[in-house]
């Protein structure tokens, strides 16, 4: 099943994830108007979002995404976190 979640970050960038998976996250799509530096770490993003089992709770996301080696301009990993969230739900 595909699903996705928006989060419009106030004063910020618009992040969306686009997911498939019945019971675990098997694939995720990271999109948005939002920036990366480095540009590639939104695979590792990515990677960091799927095998987690839909009922995954906010703070494990978080601290996935967090893990990325990542500078993420405009949102969080928060933000992606509830926009996962919002796609699973």
């Amino acid at each position: 099943m595909k699903r996705t979640g928006t989060v419009k970050v106030p004063d910020g960038k618009l992040v969306e994830v686009t997911l498939t998976g019945d019971e675990r996250i098997e694939s995720a799509r990271v999109t948005g108007d939002f920036f990366l530096e480095p540009p590639a770490a939104r695979t590792e993003l990515e990677v960091a979002i799927e095998g987690h089992p839909v009922t995954v709770d906010r703070e494990t996301l978080v601290e996935a995404i967090a893990a990325v080696d990542a500078r993420l301009i405009g949102f969080d990993a928060g933000d992606l976190a509830d926009a996962t969230l919002e796609a699973v739900r």
